[in-house]
């Protein structure tokens, strides 16, 4: 079933999630070391939220211009480039170290959102509606093997080399992305990445025995300029989308977004609160992305068979129990059991982000809708980790780690009192 997409999607994906799951645990810890208090080092995961925010509609319609699979291999080479300034500001060391590192990663944040539109789109645009879901849960589990080897391999080389060595690693692990896009095996055959206008998953094989197409025969007005002489830019058709329900289920899109984007940075700052190694805190990030490896699997089962909106509660529900357990357990066993919750309820909740996404979106204006679609996440980005650098500076480091939790518990409820205006896919039956 995945056989499209493997060499295309999958593997360059894994790869570059190993990547960024390397640098995910040591973000917050690399401007510490860089002189950073522990507000600003949230704030600086929150000002590529707020990057990525600015960015998401003009990302999207870089995918579109650039086309889908284009647009990956541009963006990995630019996260290389990115990469190389932020090793370039540890070696510095200058007053101005901790300036470029933050630079550096608000120019990865857009890098990143024009990667995961990108590799969105393909998923969408290549697999049949009944393998969707599946598809969308093994792209988001990319991101969970990613999150398992990458803080593994960053914990062993911190060990022995200094904190930038991780940075270094994502950077080579970027470029083998790069080298496998290139090769013959990632072509996708019948697939333009530029696009067609006709809908995905259909044939027009059949318009050699029974004559023109009715496209042929009757041209959609929308259409018609873009085949007259006189145009110089066809006009870009109005996007069919159930505009209401993104909305709604969009605000319950933000509460696990803010959850995801702040799970590291609670850890990272909680662990050292406790008195945790770099290196342990990394291992503990990698033992929760296992534990996720393990739910995804049944979370692609319940989006299926019980359907989107359940996946959605229990998703946000159990990650966010995580959270509160972490403040009431303020000790190692504690951070390893709320590491399990949150891998539990983040786990069910793979992929869940893309399939929503590419259950609302048009078949003509895909990545442009995409592209509006990850306001939602991108804000969640955004609020994550500022919301806690806010929440510990006015209040304490405690109320600042449960809050995400909260909220996320909040967006369960939500959606539960949304879902029948939602209208999300219960129970999908194959074709």
């Amino acid at each position: 079933m995945l056989k499209p997409i493997m060499w295309p999607v999958l593997a360059p994906s894994l790869l570059f999630a190993v990547g960024l799951g390397a640098i995910l645990p040591v973000m917050v810890l690399g401007a510490l070391n860089l002189g950073s208090s522990s507000s600003f080092a949230a704030a600086i995961v929150g000002i590529m939220g707020a990057v990525s925010l600015a960015a998401t509609v003009p990302a999207g319609i870089l995918v579109d211009r650039l086309g889908d699979f284009r647009a990956m291999l541009v963006a990995t080479v630019v996260a290389v480039v990115v990469l190389g300034g932020i090793v370039a500001a540890f070696l510095w060391d200058s007053p101005a170290s901790l300036i470029l590192y933050t630079v550096a990663l608000m120019l990865f944040a857009p890098v990143s959102d024009v990667w995961n539109l990108a590799r969105q789109a393909v998923v969408a645009e290549v697999m049949p509606p009944q393998d969707l879901s599946k598809a969308m849960t093994a792209l988001g589990g990319t991101q969970r093997v990613g999150n398992l080897i990458g803080p593994i391999v960053g914990a062993g080389l911190m060990l022995v080399f200094p904190l930038w060595s991780v940075f270094a690693f994502s950077g080579v692990v970027s470029v083998a992305a790069i080298v496998i896009m290139a090769l013959p095996i990632a072509q996708i055959p019948g697939y333009s990445d530029r696009g067609s206008p006709l809908p995905p998953h259909t044939s027009n094989a059949n318009s050699s025995v029974h004559g023109p197409s009715s496209a042929e025969a009757a041209p959609d007005p929308a259409l018609a300029e873009v085949v007259t002489p006189k145009s110089r830019k066809p006009p870009r058709p109005r996007l069919e989308v159930r505009w209401k329900a993104v909305i709604l289920v969009g605000i319950s899109m933000i509460a696990l977004t803010v959850a995801r984007s702040a799970q590291p940075v609670v850890i990272q700052l909680w662990g050292v609160e406790i008195g945790l190694e770099e290196s342990a805190i990394s291992l503990l990030i990698a033992f929760g992305s296992g534990l996720e490896l393990i739910f995804m699997f049944l979370g692609a089962y319940i989006k299926d068979h019980i359907g989107r909106t359940t996946t959605m509660v229990a998703c946000l529900t159990i990650f966010g129990s995580g959270f509160v357990i972490m403040v009431l357990r303020p000790d190692l066993a504690g951070m390893i059991a709320a590491a399990a919750i949150m891998a539990v309820g983040n786990g069910l909740g793979a992929g869940i982000n893309m399939t929503i996404g590419a259950d609302l979106s048009p078949v003509i204006g895909r990545a442009r809708f995409l592209g509006i679609w990850a306001i939602f996440s991108n804000g969640g980005k955004l609020a994550g980790p500022t919301v806690v650098s806010l929440v510990i500076t006015i209040a304490s480091l405690r109320l600042g780690v449960m809050f995400p939790g909260l909220f996320a518990i909040l967006g369960a409820v939500w959606i539960i009192i949304w879902s029948k205006q939602i209208g999300l896919p219960g129970r999908m039956r194959r074709g």
